[in-house]
């Protein structure tokens, strides 16, 4: 045969794998010679080709036929794959892209396999609306009539084994619109009937029918052709049931749209369709059921998942008042975090409505417990729009937290999700309480000391601080005295302690995790003279530090202040005194001084003795000097 170069028969496809799980890459080309197919992940040296022997704890093979397995997958095995074929005649690649997803987010939410259908049956008889479902985790099922809850509000009403609701002697009042809904983490599915009652007169009655009536699954539907908008499936049909296929029905389900299955294409005829109208750069998975006269088969296996194709980024210039429209429209459906540590929590969500002006997520969060609370908003962007989930870290322990989250493109944000909250799980303090004081109490023969103390600081506190515990320690066990008072108190008093024996003293405080970081001992000697002040602190306080730490006792300022009164007190005493005094004086001269009519003044009461008398020849010179002149 004539040189031919090779071609590709099948090329490889994008493949979105969750971790742990398998990933295969088909690849087979054709040419003359036949050429050697081998593989290469981007960016690295290594060649892997078929029959190779494998490496011991080797995760990639390559079968005869050219096709890669990637087995237990891993984050880093994420990127581009390039499959080559080489021959004499030239050489061809093809690429395609590994994308792995946590595990979690791969969980399609609950599938009901079978649900009620829409009946019409007599008063007095007994209704039967059937729902199975099924998922990872295992689901719960429950009912609603008209879209409220029903189960526990009427005695006639019970759910059986497998989810179906059954009601005994229906009345007329029980016409309405059932819907069962099969509920887990992962999302919530629903299926409605309508249950007519009638007289049982004129009432045609429809029955459910029989599983084996019902025609069998389809295949898994495969996937052959992908756009931006666009998926292209293909299928076989499963076993025949009571009568010919008719048509089937098409599923779909995307965290990025819903938390739930939709029905995207119904009536379909043929065993191929494109199911159109999806939205760019988003993760789909697909089912198919198959119909006939009967009713609905169960779905098919779901298909592997499928990634539209990206578009690129708005173009410069366009409407603004658009953009913020779109983004106004999208709505974020946050989901409970979850504390991975005492750091970290994870955050994850789903988009009901998604927009093509969607650059990224912003997850704001902000302490509301603890000081201070609560705390200003903190952000955290994923920069990448298919993203749903973020890991939150550096948080603070044992703090709760509320977390939201929102759509933006470049200055243009979205709504906000609604808000959830989380708590960090406490540790024991890493640090110890501060300013630790420890004095006698009373005189120098007490046996009662007293101690007080500040709390660690905030960033060592780990959580909620619940109690704080003492130690004072003797030389001897026997002498030991502990105590816990509540995280409220910030002083106590500790009696009966031994004279003469020296004591070190310990406090701790303890939050729900158990008990923190000691403060250094503290020694005290019981019965000596002087009153013992010793602060925890510093152990190289300032001469200035340490006198202003005594200065601060209580019982130094209350010695200071009886100082200033007995003081206050003296000078009070002393200013009376000498006012009294001047006040006596002042009296006596007054009434001694007394006027004549001839302008004498007589000074016989003031400076005559009383064994004097007053006649002038008795004191001449000093009657003559005090002689006055008439008036």
């Amino acid at each position: 045969r004539p040189v031919a170069p090779p071609q590709f028969v099948i090329r490889p496809r994008d493949q979105i794998v969750s971790q742990g799980r398998t990933a295969t890459f088909p690849c087979e080309a054709k040419g003359n010679p036949q050429p050697a197919v081998f593989w290469q992940k981007e960016g690295s040296q290594i060649l892997l080709f078929p029959n190779q022997p494998q490496q011991p704890n080797s995760r990639f093979s390559v079968s005869p036929s050219g096709e890669l397995t990637i087995s237990s997958v891993q984050r880093a095995d994420a990127g581009f794959y390039i499959c080559q074929a080489l021959t004499v005649a030239g050489s061809i690649l093809a690429k395609a892209q590994l994308e792995v997803t946590d595990v979690l987010t791969d969980r399609p939410p609950p599938i009901i396999r079978q649900g009620p259908s829409n009946q019409t049956l007599g008063v007095d008889s007994v209704a039967l609306l059937k729902c199975q479902a099924s998922g990872d985790p295992i689901p719960s099922v429950s009912w609603l009539k008209d879209g409220v809850s029903l189960l526990g509000k009427d005695s006639r009403m019970s759910l059986q084994e497998l989810g179906s609701l059954q009601i005994k002697n229906i009345k007329l009042s029980d016409s309405g619109i059932y819907t069962c809904v099969a509920t887990s983490s992962s999302g919530e599915t629903s299926w409605s009937a309508f249950l007519e009652v009638k007289e049982s007169t004129a009432v045609i009655v429809t029955k459910n029918y029989d599983e084996n009536e019902l025609p069998g699954p389809p295949s898994k539907p495969q996937v052959t052709d992908v756009t931006k908008n666009s998926v292209s499936l293909s299928w076989q049909p499963g076993m025949i049931g009571a009568s010919p296929v008719s048509s089937f029905v098409i599923e779909a389900f995307s965290q990025s749209v819903s938390n739930s299955w939709q029905t995207v294409a119904d009536h379909v005829k043929a065993t191929q369709f494109t199911v159109k109208g999806l939205r760019p750069n988003t993760i789909y998975l697909f089912m198919v059921r198959a119909v006939n006269s009967q009713g609905l088969s169960d779905p098919s296996p779901m298909s592997d998942p499928v990634r539209t194709q990206d578009i690129s980024p708005p173009a410069q210039g366009v409407d603004h008042r658009h953009v913020q429209k779109e983004l106004g429209e999208v709505i974020v459906r946050l989901h409970n975090p979850v504390v991975l540590s005492p750091t970290t929590i994870q955050v994850t969500w789903t988009v009901d409505r998604q927009s093509q002006f969607i650059q990224g997520y912003r997850v704001l969060y902000r302490q509301t417990s603890g000081l201070p609370s609560p705390g200003p908003w903190q952000t955290q962007d994923v920069k990448v729009p298919s993203e749903r989930s973020v890991i939150l870290s550096s948080l603070k322990k044992g703090i709760v937290y509320e977390i939201k989250v929102r759509p933006y493109f470049n200055e243009f944000q979205g709504m906000d999700s609604e808000s959830k909250t989380a708590r960090t799980t406490e540790e024991a303090p890493s640090a110890p309480p501060q300013q630790v004081t420890v004095l006698t109490v009373g005189n120098q023969n007490s046996t009662s000391i007293s101690i007080s103390w500040d709390p660690p600081p905030p960033d060592h506190q780990n959580g909620i601080i619940q109690e704080y515990k003492i130690w004072c320690l003797g030389n001897e066990t026997r002498f030991h005295v502990n105590k816990t008072v509540d995280a409220a108190i910030r002083s106590v008093v500790v009696g009966g302690l031994q004279v003469g024996v020296v004591y070190n003293v310990e406090v701790a405080a303890s939050t729900s995790a158990g008990v923190g970081v000691k403060s250094e001992p503290q020694p005290i000697i019981i019965g000596k003279e002087f009153r013992d002040v010793i602060i925890h602190g510093n152990r190289n306080n300032s001469i200035t530090e340490q006198i202003t730490d005594v200065v601060k006792q209580p019982a130094f300022i209350a010695g200071i202040g009886g100082a200033c009164w007995v003081i206050l007190m003296g000078f009070s005493i002393w200013l009376y005194w000498r006012r009294k005094k001047r006040k006596g004086l002042s009296n006596y001269a007054v009434q001694s001084f007394t006027f004549t009519p001839a302008g004498t003044v007589h000074l016989s009461r003031l400076l005559t003795p009383p064994n004097l008398s007053a006649d002038s020849s008795s004191c001449p010179i000093l009657v003559s000097m005090l002689r006055l002149p008439n008036v």
